[in-house]
């Protein structure tokens, strides 16, 4: 088909111009299916919102196993006493949060009586 009508030789024979006209048929209907792919703007659309959303999903796992990297080494590197503590705390919670907001409110009376 890229030749010129000159170029291209005459079929001989009826079978030959059938077999040469569906050949022609079939190049022309792929041509026609690219052409309609690269036109359908909703599927190129869904596609590349695939591909972006595949890129984001791999870059939050690796995000992830970084940060868990990130804490194993924090934890292997922070002293066991200050460990100790933060472990205390969190099992005083409410203690301690009791205990904040009493000096809190002494602060605040302190300040009040200074005015």
């Amino acid at each position: 088909m890229t030749g010129t009508p000159q170029d291209d030789a005459i079929p001989d024979t009826p079978d030959e111009l059938a077999e040469e006209a569906q050949a022609t048929r079939e190049e022309f209907g792929h041509t026609l299916e690219a052409l309609a792919d690269k036109t359908d703007v909703k599927a190129r659309a869904q596609e590349r919102a695939g591909d972006i959303k595949t890129q984001v999903e791999h870059a939050a796992a690796e995000a992830k196993d970084r940060a868990a990297q990130a804490a194993h080494l924090l934890h292997d590197n922070t002293p066991e006493p200050l460990l100790e503590a933060a472990g205390a705390a969190r099992r005083n919670r409410t203690a301690l949060l009791a205990a904040g907001a009493g000096v809190l409110l002494l602060v605040m009376l302190v300040r009040r009586a200074t005015r």
